[in-house]
């Protein structure tokens, strides 16, 4: 292989290490997004909807568009009743006040007897007329009654409403704690994994120290990123052949210099040993 060939292949094993690098640095640096995103799929606030909202919005209806009051004597029940019952009275007064009236007068008819009939009859319509006040009042009455049953079932599903929203807000708070305490808790676990992300890898990075499984599991570091992190260590130091493996003897993560310069000198004396054989 020609020296051309050396040096552009050693510039791109330099430039995979470069980027496997900086993908371990963004890795530990989108920690945080990334946990915040899935915080936001794992934690869903409850949400309210209100069960009495349409017979709120029902009763209101009634009660705003109620009819005012109008009081209409041919439609009230109670009315019809006297009207009948005084007609009836009326008319028996009549025919029994122009039977003694003929009696009188010799068994005939006369205007006087008509007049006084008449007069009996006029009698019991007037008292309907005077019951027309009272039937009035017991009119306006019903409609007040029936308004206020009205507002007191409006005013009952506004309370149970509001009742129903005070629960949901109870459930809101509570989940909102239990989402700021994971929140919370997530936060420390991340500063605690990213501090040993970082300290692994300015470990590695200035001693070429090799991790191990603990070491990945508690900074986060994937095994490939470690190793693209140590490499980059080799090669700069030399250590890093261009086939991307390390070479020189190895202890507690240094290199040694001694040993590299024993396994150099043994090389050379073999080397001389097969020239002179």
């Amino acid at each position: 292989m020609d020296r051309e060939d050396t040096i552009e292949k050693e510039q791109a094993g330099e430039e995979r290490a470069r980027t496997q690098v900086l993908r371990a640095q963004e890795t530990g640096t989108n920690y945080e997004s990334t946990m915040e995103t899935l915080r936001q799929a794992e934690q869903e606030l409850p949400s309210f909807s209100g069960s009495y909202d349409d017979e709120i919005g029902r009763l209101y209806d009634r009660i705003i568009n109620r009819e005012g009051f109008r009081y209409d004597m041919n439609s009230d029940p109670l009315y019809m009743s006297y009207r009948d019952r005084y007609a009836r009275e009326g008319r028996l007064a009549m025919k029994n006040t122009m039977g003694q009236a003929a009696a009188l007068t010799g068994g005939y008819g006369s205007s006087y007897s008509q007049a006084v009939g008449q007069e009996q009859y006029g009698a019991y319509l007037e008292k309907l007329g005077n019951v027309m006040p009272q039937l009035y009042s017991a009119a306006y009455s019903r409609y007040k009654s029936e308004g206020d049953a009205l507002s007191e079932k409006y005013a009952m599903a506004v309370k149970r409403g509001e009742s129903e929203y005070n629960r949901y807000r109870d459930r809101l708070s509570d989940a909102k704690a239990q989402q700021e305490l994971g929140y919370k808790l997530e936060q420390q676990d991340y500063e605690r994994q990213q501090k040993a992300f970082q300290t692994l890898m300015s470990l590695i990075s200035s001693t070429g120290y090799e991790a191990n499984e603990d070491d990945l599991k508690q900074s986060g570091m994937s095994q490939a990123q470690a190793d693209a992190i140590r490499n980059e260590f080799l090669r700069k130091n030399g250590l890093l052949d261009t086939g991307g493996t390390s070479s020189g003897a190895w202890y507690g993560g240094y290199a040694s210099k001694e040993q590299t310069k024993l396994d150099a000198n043994e090389k050379k004396s073999s080397s001389g040993k097969n020239r002179r054989t």
